[in-house]
């Protein structure tokens, strides 16, 4: 036989009745290919050993993680909690400023549109309306008042409330400013 014709081997052992048994053909595998099973098998089972160290290492790292950060943040309660009530007054203030910046407009508005020969004796400021004690010398000056602040478009309404006269203290009228 020549080598370029490939190479087969001969057995010259006939097999026993064991080797051609169910037992006989099942030892044989598990001598030839179950070994290579067991050995992948083990070798799964040494990785996976091997990787229980790292995670219970990570996992000790990471229950020391969080204890830290629990101690940072109750360590911050007392602060967000001042942080936070800073926040609401500072949020009051701005309420109050704005409505005294609101008032303050309003009364420069108001004065501009009293002519001379018109005092005002009182203002009340409230987030709605405004109410205005003048003191005029004639009826027409108080129609002239009423009429210019009509023409103002921050009042959505002007109202004539009360008029009196007074021959030493002049004609005394209430006005109602509605915003």
């Amino acid at each position: 036989m020549s080598s370029a014709q490939g190479k087969f081997g001969i057995d010259l052992l006939s097999k026993t009745e064991f080797e051609r048994s169910f037992w006989g053909r099942f030892l044989e595998w598990a001598l030839t290919t179950g070994r290579y099973i067991v050995i992948l098998t083990e070798l799964v089972v040494i990785a996976a050993f091997l990787s229980r160290f790292k995670l219970d290492k990570d996992y000790a790292d990471l229950g020391d993680r969080i204890t830290g950060k629990k101690a940072v943040l109750a360590a911050m309660a007392n602060t967000e909690s001042n942080f936070r009530l800073t926040q609401e007054r500072l949020a009051k203030a701005r309420k109050i400023i704005d409505n005294q910046f609101k008032a303050t407009a309003a009364i420069d508005k108001i004065m501009e549109k009293f002519p001379l020969g018109t005092e005002i004796v009182g203002l009340t400021v409230s987030a709605q309306e405004v109410m205005a004690e003048a003191r005029a010398e004639s009826d027409t000056m108080i129609g002239e008042v009423i009429s210019r602040l009509a023409q103002e478009p921050t009042w959505k309404e002007v109202e004539l409330v009360n008029v009196t006269g007074d021959k030493q203290q002049g004609i005394r009228f209430s006005l109602k400013l509605t915003l």
